[in-house]
């Protein structure tokens, strides 16, 4: 965001690796044509729709004009029934999307299966993906483990593992020399085991956009061919998400699939709603048993908090998009 092109990527040699095969062609592009936006949806099945739901509305709403939002998806992310009916309703392969010519691509995360990124069962496809983007888009949006998985294959940065699960609601700063056009400061979901840290970033030539105190990266950017940005967060999700993720991994805890009881997401819920779970965390742990999920307390959020992040959501896909649009035009 607001970056100057640094260094080419270099493409990966294998040549089942689908690089350059439609090279961006910045003059291609008459400024009437819809924006052309591809969505890799990555998510695990029971965040799937959701998170579509979550990125289209996110897009369509950034700017004036037309748009075209198409959907693909990495058959390798393993899937159930149910999801892989409706991905062949709506969405088609990512081979197919190396056939297309796009302006923008977004990569979503999944939850992280394996200890190593490189060991999950779509790591080459991904990686295969992120080299295509590289160099046939004017700009792509990586998320969550997308974007720890770029990283590593780009620049050999590695995730650390986080001794608890970050979850909860940012305060992000926006750092005045990485963005102009950003608000001072962004209100921002996070959930994630694992994180990429400043220094390592820094020290490969990456911009750091927004961070919140205590070393926790946001949004970081970095131009190659393309101009890449990377969220650690998750600005499309709902209000409501984090709860919802949190009710699953108490159940996951209920029903003996963790070990530890999950801490509340910070800075999300109101002050009643926290001494509720608190209660409840005692009731559970002294007594282990699935049948207390029925008995999981009333939410509500603290005050103010759907407005701030949907604010803030609004103003990361405005600005990114509207870089889109303004190259597209210039073309």
């Amino acid at each position: 965001m607001d970056t100057l092109l640094e260094s080419p990527v270099r493409p990966a040699t294998d040549d089942s690796t689908p690089v350059n095969r439609n090279p961006v062609r910045r003059s291609a592009r008459r400024s009437a044509s819809p924006l052309r936006i591809g969505l890799v949806n990555n998510m695990p099945d029971s965040a799937l729709v959701a998170t579509e739901r979550q990125f289209s509305r996110l897009v369509h709403g950034a700017i004036p004009g037309p748009l075209s939002l198409q959907l693909f998806h990495i058959p390798a992310v393993p899937r159930q029934d149910e999801a892989r009916a409706i991905l062949a309703a709506r969405y088609r392969p990512v081979s197919e999307l190396y056939r297309n010519q796009l302006d923008a691509l977004i990569i979503t995360g999944n939850e992280p299966r394996a200890a190593h990124l490189d060991d999950e069962p779509y790591w080459k496809d991904l990686t295969a993906l992120i080299d295509w983007a590289a160099e046939n888009t004017q700009t792509t949006l990586l998320s969550c483990l997308a974007a720890h998985a770029a990283v590593l294959h780009l620049d050999g940065i590695q995730r650390q593992r986080l001794t608890a699960k970050k979850s909860g609601v940012l305060t992000c700063i926006v750092n005045s020399g990485s963005s102009r056009h950003l608000p001072g400061q962004l209100a921002t979901c996070h959930s994630r085991l694992n994180e990429v840290r400043r220094e390592a970033l820094t020290e490969a030539g990456y911009t750091i956009v927004s961070e919140a105190g205590g070393g926790h990266v946001d949004i970081f950017s970095r131009s190659l061919r393309s101009d890449f940005v990377f969220l650690q967060g998750h600005p499309e999700y709902d209000a409501d998400s984090l709860m919802r993720e949190y009710r699953r991994d108490v159940g996951r805890y209920l029903n003996g699939q963790r070990d530890t009881y999950p801490e509340v997401p910070e800075n999300y819920f109101d002050h009643h709603t926290v001494l509720r779970m608190e209660n409840f965390r005692t009731l559970a742990e002294r007594s282990r048993d699935p049948r207390l999920f029925d008995c999981f307390p009333e939410t509500a959020l603290r005050n103010g908090l759907e407005a701030r992040l949907s604010a803030s959501a609004a103003a990361v896909f405005e600005h990114w998009l509207a870089s889109v649009k303004a190259q597209v035009t210039a073309a």
